[in-house]
């Protein structure tokens, strides 16, 4: 099972740790493809490569999409390992692409477009969003909250004030996953925002925290606090 490391070498006070997890709707996609050509000879790889590009790249002008970048075009051997052999079976040419759409509707004409017109290795599409930063930033904020409100308890339960802040670390949340066995693991999130039915097309974006807090030497009672200690069962 994932678990958080403890980062602190001298903990003192109350170390705890918080997250917190935003759902958002993308506004904008990321598409990784090439077109390669597997010839015989490296200016036929080369020849292909170049005119199933400008295919490639007549269509999305045609379709008007404006944020489109490709690489000078790449040469490359390519064997086909079998029984243990590897055999030569000619060069490959090929040009990547990358394009971002701000219409998320346009990504189903365009990858049937780009494959009519000669791509044939698409690699990824990727949802994503243009306010990543300020997402990002409530997100911590959130986590902060949740690694407060968590202490809070824990001094609740143990009768004492919590005080002030001592020591704050960033976390990175995709270090929260794991693996135990054959079964993929995540550490829970503290704040997963407000329990709805949520777009499974959306994106989540998480942010995680370690920090520890100063304990009062004053001491408050456990009833006023909240917190009751359950009775002892009679023994009698």
């Amino acid at each position: 099972m994932a678990f958080v490391q403890q980062t602190i070498e001298k903990p003192f006070g109350i170390n705890v740790f918080g997250s917190a997890l935003v759902r958002v709707e993308p506004d904008i996609a990321s598409l990784n493809f090439s077109v390669s050509r597997l010839v015989q000879t490296p200016k036929e790889a080369f020849n292909e490569a170049r005119e199933g590009t400008k295919k490639v790249a007549a269509f999305l002008a045609e379709a008007k999409i404006k944020e489109v970048s490709s690489s000078r075009i790449n040469l490359s051997e390519t064997f086909k390992h079998t029984g243990g052999e590897s055999r030569f079976v000619g060069y490959t040419g090929q040009v990547n692409f990358h394009v971002l759409l701000y219409d998320l509707n346009q990504i189903e004409d365009v990858l049937v477009g780009i494959v009519d017109a000669g791509a044939n290795n698409i690699k990824s599409v990727d949802l994503q969003t243009t306010h990543l930063k300020e997402i990002r930033a409530d997100a911590r904020r959130r986590a902060i909250d949740a690694a407060r409100e968590k202490a809070e308890n824990y001094c609740k339960a143990a009768g004492v004030i919590l005080g002030q802040v001592l020591h704050i670390e960033d976390v990175n949340p995709d270090s929260l996953r794991g693996y135990e066995g054959h079964v993929y693991r995540e550490t829970p999130v503290d704040d997963s925002g407000e329990l709805k039915a949520f777009d499974p097309g959306s994106i989540t974006i998480g942010a995680a925290v370690m920090m520890s807090f100063e304990i009062t030497h004053g001491r408050q009672d456990s009833k006023k606090a909240g917190y009751f200690k359950p009775q002892d069962k009679d023994t009698k």
